[in-house]
């Protein structure tokens, strides 16, 4: 009778805290606000060379990834995908940093259907000049101010509006 009693006793401890983990797991995930996850994109005057973001959650906070362009001078422009640091998403405000960036000819933002065009792929150097994104979340989009010690931003403020499904 004792171990019954002391199953029902672990069963019913376990039980709880099983409760208060979901219910820790819902009020992380209220916090999110679905409607910003997405791709979103700023448009150049060369379509090949838009910016993209895309935004999405992992274990309960966003996550990001930005897909940029950068001009080299003489020799053209180069592309980058890199993950977003310390993006911080409140209200109606978004900042982030972008890191060293390894520059390639081609768009990051692609779909591989063979990894012999990935090994074909390789880097034309490092941009190491960090980059400082903030600004405010609308309805559509993001209206970032983009500041560099280098002067490597694309441009100095970029309106970026999410791509919705043609239908």
């Amino acid at each position: 009778m004792k171990k019954i009693s002391l199953l029902i006793l672990i069963l019913s401890f376990m039980n709880c805290n099983s409760d208060k983990k979901s219910a820790e797991l819902k009020t992380d995930s209220y916090k999110l606000n679905s409607n910003l996850i997405g791709i979103y994109e700023y448009k150049t005057s060369e379509q090949s060379e838009n910016h993209y973001i895309v935004i999405d959650t992992l274990n309960g906070k966003y996550s990001g990834l930005y897909y940029g362009t950068e001009d080299s001078g003489g020799h053209g422009v180069f592309f980058y995908g890199n993950k977003m640091e310390k993006l911080n998403i409140e209200k109606k405000r978004i900042s982030f940093e972008i890191g060293t960036r390894e520059l390639y000819e081609t768009t990051r933002m692609r779909i591989v259907k063979h990894k012999i065009d990935l090994e074909k792929d390789s880097t034309n150097g490092i941009s190491k000049g960090q980059l400082k994104y903030n600004g405010e979340i609308s309805k559509n989009g993001f209206k970032l101010n983009c500041e560099s010690k280098y002067e490597y931003c694309w441009e100095n403020e970029l309106n970026f509006k999410k791509l919705t499904e043609k239908k």
